[in-house]
């Protein structure tokens, strides 16, 4: 029997857009701040807001500043729709907004610093060491 070949693929950014939309969509329930019903209205304005978009970033430039735009909502939103003084519920939305802030940054093409050494090779650190005047080297 044949098996199917799926064609390989070299650009993760919608499967990253994609789990983040998902965790987005069930952390109010999984962290267990489900009871602020701003908090779970704003997920899930998130969600079908700008979660289309988000698995479109890596085609469309426009969808990832528009869903970097969601991205900055998110992060600052427990302070505007009042849900801040639960610790849980703002540092989730912190650190899901910045990643992504990162992430659609790095899909629209802005300089996004690599957490990971670039793989190119590097000068050795140790110096040249100069030819003397006369030398037949």
């Amino acid at each position: 029997m044949k098996r199917v070949r799926l064609p390989t693929t070299y650009d993760r950014l919608p499967l990253a857009a994609g789990a983040l939309t998902l965790w987005i969509a069930l952390s109010p329930w999984l962290w267990g701040f489900a009871d602020s019903h701003s908090a779970v209205a704003n997920h899930v304005a998130v969600v079908f807001g700008f979660g289309p978009l988000a698995l479109l970033i890596a085609n469309l430039r426009p969808a990832a500043f528009v869903t970097l735009l969601g991205g900055v909502w998110l992060a600052v939103s427990p302070w505007l729709l009042g849900y801040a003084t639960d610790n849980v519920a703002w540092l989730n939305e912190l650190v899901t907004g910045l990643l992504l802030i990162l992430l659609c940054a790095s899909a629209g093409g802005m300089r996004v610093a690599r957490l990971r050494p670039s793989l190119t090779k590097r000068r050795s650190s140790t110096a040249r060491i100069p030819k003397r005047v006369g030398s037949q080297s």
